[in-house]
């Protein structure tokens, strides 16, 4: 149905408590971009909230097909799936064969293309996400920080804990030294972009480590980039008040971003 149609309850749990998983996809004239792994993520999300989805996943991707289709989104579109327990129940507890499930489509903007020329600036915040390594729906701290990233020039947030760095807002984080890949192994969401960026990594001969990232790593690696559905491969060449290396896309974060394209439009 159409967006401005689509409704749900007031006493939704998701609503009044936040309580729901979300994924993040992308489609090109229909074809979800490894489904298969972001649908495992969905569910892995989803059981450790104890949540019933109400749906196949055969039916969840034909689903998606016929959303972009209807939408008339015949090129790359942005899918979000939605999933919270239904209406509370004494205001915090749901019914689990009663859950609130919708996806949604909308076409692809895309950043500017500067940022993958040029790359883009990140900006630093303490902060470690509840249950990191699934997608819920609590992004109050990711929310509430976007008007200084607009009003600093920065693409994201790049969360920090203990002088560990983690994961941005919306994006994985990935550093180059010495012609090695690196990102951190623990306390962050496993990205569907970022795992079929280091299998091509992989695939092209070059070493990849995830381990534990910190802010000296940071400061000094060759080359950061970030990696996300919705943004693909991100070259960053600046965060806080700091430059990335000589402050230029580095040459390993360019062959991973034709490679990518290329696979994406395959």
């Amino acid at each position: 149905m159409p967006i401005e149609e689509a409704k749900v309850s007031i006493l939704d749990i998701g609503l009044m408590r936040g309580f729901g998983v979300y994924d993040g996809l992308t489609a090109i004239n229909g074809k979800v971009f490894r489904f298969a792994d972001h649908w495992q993520r969905f569910t892995d999300g989803a059981h450790a909230l104890s949540l019933n989805i109400p749906i196949t996943e055969e039916t969840c991707e034909k689903k998606i097909k016929e959303v972009c289709e209807k939408s008339g989104l015949t090129g790359r579109a942005n899918i979000r799936m939605i999933l919270t327990g239904g209406n509370t129940i004494n205001g915090i507890e749901f019914d689990f064969e009663k859950p609130t499930f919708y996806i949604t489509a909308e076409n692809f903007g895309g950043l500017p293309k500067e940022y993958y020329e040029k790359g883009a600036k990140l900006l630093t915040y303490p902060y470690r996400r509840e249950m990191p390594e699934h997608k819920t729906i609590n992004y109050i701290t990711g929310v509430k920080l976007q008007d200084w990233r607009k009003t600093e020039g920065a693409v994201e947030i790049l969360f920090i804990d203990g002088g560990e760095v983690l994961e941005c807002a919306t994006s994985n984080i990935c550093i180059v030294k010495n012609g090695t890949i690196i990102t951190p192994a623990e306390n962050v969401l496993k990205g569907i972009t970022l795992k079929a960026v280091l299998e091509l990594a992989e695939a092209a001969g070059y070493k990849i480590e995830k381990r534990i990232v910190d802010m000296e790593d940071l400061k000094n690696a060759d080359e950061v980039f970030i990696t996300s559905s919705f943004k693909d491969i991100v070259p960053v060449v600046k965060i806080d008040d700091f430059e990335v290396a000589n402050g230029e896309v580095g040459p390993i974060t360019k062959d991973l971003i034709t490679r990518f394209a290329q696979i994406l439009n395959s």
